[in-house]
């Protein structure tokens, strides 16, 4: 491969990374285009989850989706990236992901 291609595929891939990360800043940031991170590390930090384990780390991912369907919903935003639909699907989802590794450890734990 020569320097030129090389190049040309990375000037490639952050260009569509910088189209990603404009798309979803819109879903799930304010004005303040960090806010989602503020805003969910106040919330783990206050109720207390443990992102060190697989079902912290799966109820912070129900935080992250609640808070970017509550962003749309009272920002009147269209999302760019996933439907409000969708993100209530993922979110469900999430939660049954933190009951199968809740589950998992509680197995392991009586082993």
């Amino acid at each position: 491969m020569t320097a030129e291609r090389e190049i040309g595929l990375i000037e490639e891939i952050d260009a569509k990374m910088l189209d990603i990360i404009k798309l979803k800043r819109n879903d799930y940031a304010t004005e303040d285009v960090l806010s989602n991170f503020k805003r969910l590390s106040q919330v783990a930090s206050i109720i207390g989850i443990d992102v060190h384990t697989p079902s912290g780390y799966a109820l912070f991912m129900v935080l992250l989706k609640i808070d970017r369907i509550n962003n749309l919903l009272t920002s009147g935003k269209t999302p760019s990236n996933e439907s409000v639909d969708d993100s209530f699907f993922d979110g469900i989802n999430y939660l049954k992901l933190a009951y199968c590794t809740f589950k998992e450890q509680q197995d392991e734990d009586q082993e």
